[in-house]
């Protein structure tokens, strides 16, 4: 039964991992269970080849003898200790590690406890070592006080940024500027902030301030969209950004596009979407003509 098993793992991680022989070659299910096993001993070798060298061990940083030290600990302080894993799902992830996740059930104390838990592993040839360690709850629990520590700026602008239904708030954080307001007290960097702080910071380079704008779902992938005219020094021509969460990252959703300040001192709208071209947005942008600086319309395809 138990080759019966592990056969028909390597047959399944085959197809979802095929074309990376060192992922299709490596039992998860099995990894997981060692480190399932390892929780019914209270010896450091069980852990010590499932490791990296620095784990992101329930939301903070750990070095490898910190997280076994933490584990053998808890081993200690209870010794009715029990654990088993179910429902076993492997993904591979875009950097090229691979997310383990699973129902956990520890007992201790006389009480059975459910976590939804994941391990992720990454590649240290010739062997796959765990880099993180959480479950679910932790983590949700984790966000929450990273975002107390936020406080809420008055004209922090609500959108749901990462499409899962639930509204954040987000705000431009302005570098400091010198006495003189003519430079930057270290980089001129800006960052759009947000108040679920699970959602990735956008830095923005050579800005000093600006009024990010929630600009709606412009790409129909349940997420705001985000606009931003940076502010600077000098010149009334500024390009105008506009971002898109995809895959937990911030990409722009279309190519920045020039703009002059008559345009803003006149209303006129930047970006929407185009209701004739499916998947388009219209842009509206200056450009110096001739004689004067004239506003141009153009249709584009939104990532």
């Amino acid at each position: 039964m138990k080759h019966l098993f592990l056969y028909s793992f390597l047959l399944i991680s085959r197809i979802i991992f095929a074309g990376n022989p060192s992922i299709t070659d490596t039992p998860f299910h099995a990894l997981v269970q060692q480190w399932n096993n390892a929780h019914s001993t209270t010896t450091t070798d069980s852990f010590e080849s499932l490791y990296d060298t620095t784990v992101l061990f329930y939301g903070k940083p750990e070095s490898k003898a910190g997280c076994i030290t933490r584990k053998i600990a808890l081993l200690k302080k209870f010794p009715d200790f029990k654990q088993t894993v179910n429902n076993i799902i492997i993904e591979k992830q875009t950097d090229g590690t691979v997310k383990c996740s699973f129902l956990k059930t520890v007992r201790y104390n006389g009480k059975n406890e459910n976590y939804p838990s994941y391990l992720v592993f990454k590649n240290d040839a010739p062997d796959w070592k765990i880099i993180a360690e959480s479950d679910l709850i932790t983590d949700k629990n984790h966000a929450k006080k990273q975002a107390s520590a936020f406080k809420i700026p008055e004209d922090a602008v609500k959108g749901d940024y990462n499409g899962d239904g639930k509204m954040e708030y987000m705000w431009l954080e302005a570098p400091q500027l010198s006495d003189n307001e003519m430079d930057c007290i270290g980089s001129c960097t800006a960052y759009i902030r947000f108040s679920d702080t699970t959602i990735p910071a956008i830095s923005i380079q050579d800005c000093i301030g600006g009024y990010p704008t929630n600009k709606g779902d412009l790409n129909g992938n349940k997420t705001d969209e985000i606009g931003l005219l940076p502010e600077w020094f000098t010149s009334c021509w500024r390009s105008y950004y506009v971002w898109t969460l995809k895959n937990g990252k911030w990409i722009y959703a279309v190519k920045p596009f020039s703009t002059h300040c008559t345009q803003w001192e006149n209303d006129v709208i930047p970006i929407e979407i185009d209701k004739n071209k499916k998947g388009n947005v219209i842009i509206r942008y200056s450009q110096i003509s001739d004689t004067d600086i004239i506003i141009k319309t153009a249709s584009q395809k939104v990532n």
